[in-house]
């Protein structure tokens, strides 16, 4: 089980995100602020904003990455390599794109290798990330895109987009990706937006956690360690 100790190392386990579809300029600037402040991985935002969000974190350690295919993921083969394509070109430091979910359901799981592999092989030392969208799939559906997204080269599965009005990330999600391919990196996204739920999806093998309340998570975790050691400083006094 992870065992956090300081927020900081907290905060390089989580990706803040804003992709609202009216989020303005001082939004971005907002949230480059605060991933500066806490040291969050990397900020995600929409292929809209990715240029400018780049140039906003050029002298940080702040990595940037974008979507394609969001948030439905039923785009053609080629216009997600395109996306991917233009994602690169505008610096993006990593892709999250959304697998297709039509193709999963009607078991043409050829075009899902094939956008993987293609998206992959464009995006060259950029890391792609295969949302799979946990809550839209069976167990079944799941172990199978998990074994393509690891054999097409993909870096990470992640779980759901947030967008699709279904259950986001769950501890019972990560542990069957984890069991069928337990050396892929999983990133939990999707209704997480307290630090208990991030800490048993942390502690369930996901490596990254992607959240548009991850200022309120660190503030939550510091709030929590500042309690515990204030407890136990007054059973040491007692």
């Amino acid at each position: 089980m992870i065992n956090f100790k300081s927020a900081e190392k907290l905060a390089k386990a989580m990706e803040t995100t804003n992709l609202k579809n009216d989020a303005k300029k001082e939004d971005m600037d907002k949230l480059v602020s605060d991933a500066i402040k806490y040291g969050f991985y990397s900020v995600v935002v929409s292929p809209y904003y990715l240029s400018y969000v780049k140039k906003q974190l050029k002298n940080s350690d702040v990595n940037v990455g974008t979507v394609i295919g969001f948030p439905l993921g039923y785009n053609e083969v080629l216009t997600k390599e395109l996306e991917a394509k233009n994602s690169v070109y505008n610096g993006a430091d990593e892709i999250d794109m959304v697998v297709n979910i039509l193709a999963i359901k009607v078991e043409d799981y050829d075009i899902v290798k094939e956008e993987i592999q293609r998206v992959v092989d464009v995006s060259k030392d950029t890391v792609v990330k295969a949302i799979i969208e946990t809550g839209l799939l069976t167990k079944q559906e799941i172990e199978k895109v998990s074994l393509i997204a690891q054999e097409s080269g993909a870096d990470f599965i992640k779980t759901s987009t947030g967008f699709n009005n279904v259950t986001g990330a769950k501890a019972t999600d990560i542990n069957i990706i984890k069991r069928v391919v337990p050396k892929m990196k999983i990133k939990a996204s999707g209704g997480i937006n307290n630090y208990k739920t991030a800490f048993r999806l942390l502690s369930s093998g996901a490596d990254r956690i992607g959240t548009s309340a991850a200022v309120a998570i660190i503030d939550e975790f510091n709030k929590s360690k500042e309690n515990y050691e204030e407890h136990f400083d007054k059973k040491s006094i007692i």
